[in-house]
């Protein structure tokens, strides 16, 4: 275990092929359960102007947004999102997995039309057309150890703490920048996640996504919990179409499936197959997003 102390100046799921074998169960019935809807917008839409029929999409494993299984398999919150925007412009979705700058890379070059769990920055928005509403937010979250919790109710509570940490991760300012914390890296969050279960460290910073992922897959629910502090910062998570890609002409009509994906309640079933965590108001609400203008449904 490699962990970087900055100074201030895989455990296995108990019935792990069941539980897999019926999250994609539960996956296709979610697919079954919309798709009436899928076929209805595919019948009263025009034939996407695309010469090869096919929406070419990479992803990054993340969790719960991309898994990759032990056999292979691929799953998630981005790979049902990605297949039903797919059957809803009528195309066949290709996809394949990345590391994220090779993924970010295929994409400004056009190599892929789309990519997933993509949050905004004005660099990225030179090569990449974000589209609107995100389908997700996640947000910078403490957790602490259940058995001898840290009391973390402000932002002055982390001083003195030992604090657990992702190497070259951002967060949130002012935590990212502030060298008079006790910070400790690692190389990735079921590292730290073992830390403090371990009592090694008082707390850890984590996407709230990815670490309750983790702290459900790995069975620490009884031993890790979240802290009462909150930043007011959060993450968009888009997804965003190449701007090299022939499907940026259909901008219009993906950002209508998506908030149809929306007011169907496609988004919050996904969320609630992989992220069971979440809280569905603390997912994006169509109302934070108007349509301006109005988006053609052709």
């Amino acid at each position: 275990m490699h962990i970087i102390k900055t100074k201030p100046a895989s455990s296995q799921i108990t019935g792990k092929t069941v539980i897999t074998t019926l999250r994609r169960a539960c996956a296709i019935a979610v697919c079954l359960l919309f798709s009436h809807a899928a076929l209805a917008d595919h019948d009263n839409q025009a034939p996407v102007s695309d010469e090869t029929g096919t929406m070419i999409a990479a992803f990054s494993v993340w969790e719960p947004f991309a898994i990759e299984d032990d056999d292979g398999g691929r799953q998630g919150i981005d790979l049902m999102l990605l297949h039903e925007v797919a059957n809803r412009l009528g195309l066949e979705l290709k996809s394949q997995p990345c590391p994220w700058r090779r993924c970010l890379k295929m994409l400004e070059l056009g190599e892929i039309d789309v990519l997933t769990s993509f949050a905004y920055s004005d660099e990225r928005a030179k090569f990449a057309q974000y589209i609107y509403p995100p389908y997700s937010r996640v947000n910078p979250v403490f957790y602490v150890n259940k058995q001898s919790p840290a009391s973390i109710t402000q932002y002055a509570d982390l001083r003195g703490l030992a604090i657990g940490s992702v190497v070259d991760s951002r967060y949130f300012e002012p935590f990212d920048s502030d060298t008079s914390l006790e910070k400790y890296e690692a190389g990735s969050e079921i590292l730290i996640l073992r830390m403090l279960e371990v009592g090694r460290i008082d707390t850890i910073v984590g996407s709230d996504a990815n670490a309750d992922y983790q702290i459900r897959k790995n069975n620490m629910q009884d031993s890790i919990i979240k802290a009462p502090f909150r930043s007011d910062v959060h993450n968009d998570i888009h997804m965003a179409l190449s701007r090299k890609s022939s499907l940026i002409a259909q901008q219009d009509r993906i950002e209508k499936i998506m908030r149809d994906l929306h007011k169907e309640g496609f988004i919050q079933k996904i969320h609630e197959l992989y992220w069971p965590d979440v809280i569905p108001v603390d997912l994006p609400q169509l109302d934070e997003f108007p349509v301006t203008p109005p988006i053609s449904s052709e």
